[in-house]
């Protein structure tokens, strides 16, 4: 299958490196420099002590025309208006795309889109961007695809067959399920550990960052309106995420320790915006939210200072 990925931060190279094993990867990029880096040498995939090496097709995001027959985007929430802007202006044209962002906040965008076959997905592997062209394996998980509109058996299919173990495509039925847990553990997750400033199982070796988790977890859920029955599901799933990943740094703290913005917005803001449609009072969600914002405005201070 040809596939084209944009963004090429750590889950960009991750999928690249990876699918390039039984597909045709065209990966799109905005610097000229990891253009040409990739270009000349390739993606280089490091996992435990091994040092790997594929060659992949590279172009500038502009040249991309959607004709591949499945797009995946890989960029954070906060860089998805330009893709939003080619997707208004292509529209149908556009074969099939996959979104793999952190948080819910543009749900509601892409299901409007003018493109007709959507796919959402969810990355529980561990990666880290060392450099231009570098991707190191923290940790092996799974990519969970669910269809939000369209016809995409065929290339669901193809992506849960045409895989390897360590890089899993698994076919989920219902994105509104799916969404959900994976957005308790960004809230959670991400949030707490950039604020701490810790790896993710601290929340759990630390007896009082774990009492505030669950606080922070029991208001959480309560905002996205799990039934007590389904609460034990989702507690169980963030629990296992934070054990597999334990030695691992959130995106959120890697993106604050590299200077970058954060997906809080689309991550807590959500949470937040949903609470308020509610009228639920959603007291620590606040007070987390407004300590990373904090944290952002601390650090665009330094810089202009």
């Amino acid at each position: 299958m040809k596939i084209a990925i944009i963004g090429a931060g750590a889950i960009g190279l991750l999928c690249a490196y990876q699918l390039k094993e039984k597909h045709d990867i065209t990966l799109y990029v905005r610097s000229k420099k990891q253009y040409e880096r990739i270009l000349e040498e390739g993606i280089y995939y490091k996992v435990n002590d091994e040092k790997k090496n594929r060659t992949v097709h590279v172009r500038f995001f502009e040249e991309w025309n959607g004709l591949e027959e499945l797009t995946i985007v890989a960029v954070k929430q906060y860089q998805l208006s330009s893709i939003y802007e080619k997707m208004e202006k292509m529209g149908d044209k556009i074969k099939a795309m996959c979104f793999l962002q952190n948080g819910m906040g543009h749900i509601e965008t892409i299901r409007n889109s003018r493109v007709a076959n959507i796919l959402i997905g969810i990355v529980e592997h561990g990666a880290m961007k060392e450099d231009e062209q570098t991707v190191i394996h923290t940790g092996v998980g799974a990519i969970k695809i669910a269809c939000l509109k369209g016809e995409m058996d065929d290339i669901l299919t193809k992506l849960t067959t045409a895989t390897n173990k360590d890089f899993l495509f698994i076919m989920e039925h219902n994105y509104e399920i799916m969404l959900p847990k994976k957005l308790v553990v960004n809230c959670l997750v991400n949030s707490l550990t950039s604020i701490l400033q810790v790896p993710n199982g601290v929340l759990l070796e630390n007896a009082y960052y774990s009492e505030v988790m669950t606080m922070f977890m029991n208001e959480v859920l309560d905002v996205l309106t799990i039934n007590e029955a389904d609460k034990e599901i989702y507690r169980e799933y963030c629990l296992e995420v934070i054990r597999k990943t334990a030695l691992n740094k959130s995106s959120m703290l890697k993106d604050m320790e590299a200077g970058r913005p954060t997906e809080i917005d689309a991550i807590l803001g959500y949470i937040i915006e949903e609470a308020k449609k509610k009228k639920q009072s959603v007291p620590i969600a606040k007070v987390v939210y407004r300590m990373i914002k904090g944290k952002e405005r601390e650090r665009e201070v330094f810089i202009h200072d």
